[in-house]
């Protein structure tokens, strides 16, 4: 038996955002939040507009800090390793300038 863990490259290009997928649902209803609530698209579009800076944004499941009007992300890439709460459009673009 091998005694090492093969190791593969990832199939996305830039930084891994994990979402809650739970989070996203609850915002669906509200137009105001649409950025929010389909956060996959929202990050797609923002980085073919600037290829320079690419995040990758995958859904996983409960996070268990359900915040109202907001997703829960986890950004492994942040210091100090953490949850964030994102409320708007002005905290997406925060992922990108570093939080």
């Amino acid at each position: 038996m091998a005694d090492k863990f093969k190791s593969y490259t990832a199939p996305w290009q830039g930084q891994l955002i994990l979402a809650c997928r739970k989070c996203q649902k609850k915002l669906k209803g509200n137009p105001d939040l649409r950025a929010l609530a389909k956060l996959k698209k929202t990050v797609k579009r923002h980085n073919n507009q600037h290829p320079e800076k690419m995040f990758h944004v995958i859904n996983v499941p409960c996070m268990s800090m359900c915040p109202k009007d907001g997703v829960t992300i986890f950004n492994p890439a942040q210091q100090p390793v953490g949850l964030s709460v994102l409320r708007g459009l002005e905290d997406i673009e925060g992922i990108y300038c570093g939080l």
